[in-house]
């Protein structure tokens, strides 16, 4: 059952009745079937929690348990809550990541009359530190890609993968969703479906449109994803776990000493584009909304704005 009809099954105006009803408001209005996934994940979690601490079974929750008080204690509980893999406290864009789902639905709950504690002021934010942009230099993609092996089954397919993300800066969930039909290796472009359903068409690299070329004139099969693995007899469009098992193994076998994701090659591409190109470039093939988000990968160009900080100081001098 995914995660976005996991609330289905009560009936009547309950708690998960009406997170159901949420999930699927957010799809009417545009967002994207992975976002409602990610808030239904973490209002399951809020409503696990909370029948633990009401001490209900989940079906029996109602709008009303969910009080300032409760909301004050869930927020400490995630402030506690641990990482099941490292045992470290979860990080503050994580807790986020949990109250902004909530608040969604509060305010979801609020429109439809309903009486809720004020989202904004019962689920304040936690301070995150600054995101550090990962990136690879140009080296060590350069290790990643040599390290595939080509003679290997799915071989040419990964290495192709790896060209595409790096020579593209599409999200992996954007290269998830590719078919051949997107791709016009004719005017190295791809139209790529982004988030909130928003379309914007993405430069190729030579070379990466060259691997993708390469790939495709080997497929025999009839399957419309870009990217194609086979589970059992079927073939099919490759997912976003499957790709992240590409670049994870590629960076493995390229012996690089961290942990590397399909982000950190979206990363590499927007850095070069930002630093040589200008961010304003960099926010059209990133898809940002935001020339804010997009100015995060000018943390590199301490170069280029040595430069125009120089020069301006100049002008003004001279002026």
């Amino acid at each position: 059952m995914s995660e976005k009809h996991h609330f289905a099954t009560s009936q009547g105006s309950g708690l998960q009745e009406l997170v159901h009803e949420y999930l699927e408001d957010l799809e009417i209005n545009g967002r994207s079937e992975l976002t409602a996934k990610r808030y239904g994940g973490a209002l399951r979690t809020f409503a696990e929690w909370l029948a633990f601490h009401a001490r209900k079974p989940l079906a029996d929750l109602q709008v009303a348990d969910v009080t300032e008080d409760v909301l004050r204690l869930y927020r400490l509980y995630l402030a506690r809550r641990r990482d099941r893999t490292s045992g470290r406290p979860i990080a503050p864009a994580t807790r986020n990541g949990h109250q902004i789902a909530l608040r969604g639905f509060l305010s979801y709950c609020s429109r439809r009359r309903m009486a809720v504690p004020d989202p904004a002021e019962t689920l304040q934010l936690a301070k995150e530190r600054d995101v550090e942009i990962r990136h690879l230099a140009r080296e060590e993609f350069e290790r990643m890609r040599s390290a595939v092996d080509l003679s290997r089954p799915n071989g040419l397919r990964d290495r192709t993968v790896l060209e595409t993300l790096f020579g593209s800066g599409v999200r992996v969930a954007e290269l998830s969703g590719l078919t051949v039909r997107q791709v016009d290796l004719e005017r190295r472009e791809v139209e790529v479906i982004g988030k909130g359903g928003r379309s914007r068409l993405v430069v190729l690299t030579e070379e990466a449109a060259g691997w993708i070329r390469r790939y495709i004139e080997t497929r025999q099969d009839d399957c419309a994803s870009l990217f194609v693995g086979k589970r059992g007899k079927k073939i099919q469009g490759l997912g976003v776990r499957q790709i992240e098992r590409v670049v994870s193994a590629a960076a493995t076998h390229a012996g690089l000493p961290f942990a590397v994701s399909p982000h950190w090659l979206r990363h590499s591409r927007l850095t070069i584009v930002a630093r040589h190109s200008g961010v304003h470039a960099a926010q059209r093939v990133a898809g940002h909304a935001s020339l804010q988000t997009t100015a995060r990968y000018l943390h590199v160009t301490d170069a280029q704005l040595k430069s125009l900080y120089d020069a301006a100081e100049k002008a003004d001098r001279d002026g």
